[in-house]
């Protein structure tokens, strides 16, 4: 089912439709807007349309940082679990 949730971005209010949970969707806006927010305030004057664009680069970044450490910690573990299985083997060959 999808819920309509009113969210507010640089004083402009949008509706979304999502099937997410509203304070969700809130919690996505509200973080959407201080990225751009961060942009629009530094020491430059930066057009909105530049500040968007430069806040959805570093939510980007952000995102593939995430999935870069998600996926070492994969291959950690992957790599964990294998030198175990060969230290069990070669316990159980002694024996």
């Amino acid at each position: 089912m999808k819920n309509v949730v009113r969210v507010e971005i640089l004083g402009r209010e949008y509706t979304v439709k999502s099937d997410e949970e509203p304070a969700r969707v809130e919690k996505i806006a509200a973080y959407v807007n201080q990225k751009i927010r961060e942009i629009s305030g530094g020491p430059q004057a930066v057009s909105t349309l530049n500040a968007v664009i430069l806040a959805a680069l570093n939510i980007a970044d952000d995102y593939f940082r995430l999935l870069e450490e998600k996926g070492s910690s994969r291959q950690d573990y992957a790599s964990r679990a294998e030198s175990l299985i060969e230290r069990i083997d070669a316990r159980m060959r002694k024996k």
